[in-house]
């Protein structure tokens, strides 16, 4: 008998959400390397939009393609080819300013090495002091690995019981750490795995709701503004803390998904705003930290990391073609 056809994860409005998310990490990032406002001072809750979203993705594909036979590892597999090579280039873009705040060639070649292989440090400001933002790629590893290896064979009120439970431990990290801009540093890594655990399975059990029962009737032409004028908005009316945080994850980016699921216009556009994303988010931080190191300042440091991800999604299907063809 034939299996219906798998959807699709080419959703515009989910392409452009990428996109999206990631320019307000760039922001955060941006205002931290050369200071400046706060105004996207809370850029950083678009890191739990990409695991609820990559918890929602895998959850409407992998999960059909699991209960057919699918092998964990061989996805696993592709799935770590499919991200480290553009994380390995931004550690790469890395090396000049580890190599200036070392001291000396053990500990330079230790970190390269721990942080290449997407394995963090301690000891250090920073887990992933060669590219700062790659905490947040191996704890997604970490969530694509448990769920392909045992989440998705949970039974219904097993798995709603651990989402209540990881919500309610998100919540006191968020309380306990006055927000939820965790897991980039060796005190609050273990917490940030936790706070990501908890977007990536939301996202699963939005993912199998909404099978059910349909996604919520939000209009697209307001999910896709909400984070770039919210986020500005909570800073502007000084409304930002834990509770904030909270009703980020539970309700804008439940919201955001939803309202994005509808939108159907401009599809090759938004598959080129979707390939920027990964590109802008891996490569920006090494970026901006090595501009600042040369002298630069706030806006050539924003357009020199902006038109980089541009060029390596440009860059990126013509290298897969000529890997394929030497393959």
């Amino acid at each position: 008998m034939s299996q219906p056809p798998l959807p699709s994860t080419r959703l515009p409005g989910l392409e452009w959400l990428r996109l999206i998310a990631a320019s307000g990490v760039l922001l955060l990032h941006v205002r931290a390397v050369f200071g400046g406002q706060r105004v996207f001072g809370l850029g950083y809750l678009g890191v739990d939009f990409f695991l609820m979203l990559s918890g929602f993705l895998m959850a409407r594909v992998q999960e059909p393609r699991l209960l057919t036979g699918a092998e964990p590892l061989h996805f696993m597999a592709k799935r770590i080819w499919r991200l480290w090579p553009m994380m390995a280039l931004g550690g790469v873009i890395g090396l000049p300013r580890l190599w200036s705040r070392s001291a000396g060639w053990e500990d330079f070649l230790t970190v390269t090495g721990l942080n290449l292989a997407l394995l963090p440090v301690w000891g250090r400001m920073f887990v992933f002091p060669l590219n700062i933002p790659a905490w947040t790629i191996l704890c997604e590893l970490a969530c694509n690995a448990l769920h392909v290896t045992g989440l998705w064979r949970l039974r219904r009120w097993w798995f709603g019981a651990g989402v209540i439970g990881l919500l309610l431990a998100d919540a006191w990290l968020a309380w306990h750490f006055k927000g939820l801009d965790i897991g980039a540093k060796p005190a609050n890594f273990f917490a940030g795995a936790l706070r990501s655990l908890a977007a990536y399975v939301l996202g699963i059990a939005l993912a199998r709701w909404w099978t059910r029962r349909g996604p919520l009737p939000f209009p697209w032409w307001l999910a896709l503004p909400l984070m770039p004028a919210l986020l500005p908005l909570v800073w502007w009316l000084k409304w930002q803390g834990w509770l904030f945080d909270m009703a980020f994850v539970l309700i804008a980016c439940p919201l955001m998904i939803a309202g994005a699921l509808r939108l159907q216009r401009w599809p090759q556009v938004a598959m080129w705003a979707g390939r920027i994303a990964f590109p802008l988010f891996a490569l920006q931080m090494p970026i901006l930290q090595g501009m600042k190191m040369l002298g630069y300042g706030y806006w050539s440091g924003l357009a020199m990391a902006a038109g980089a991800g541009i060029i390596a999604a440009w860059a990126k299907p013509l290298w897969n073609v000529r890997r394929n063809r030497q393959m």
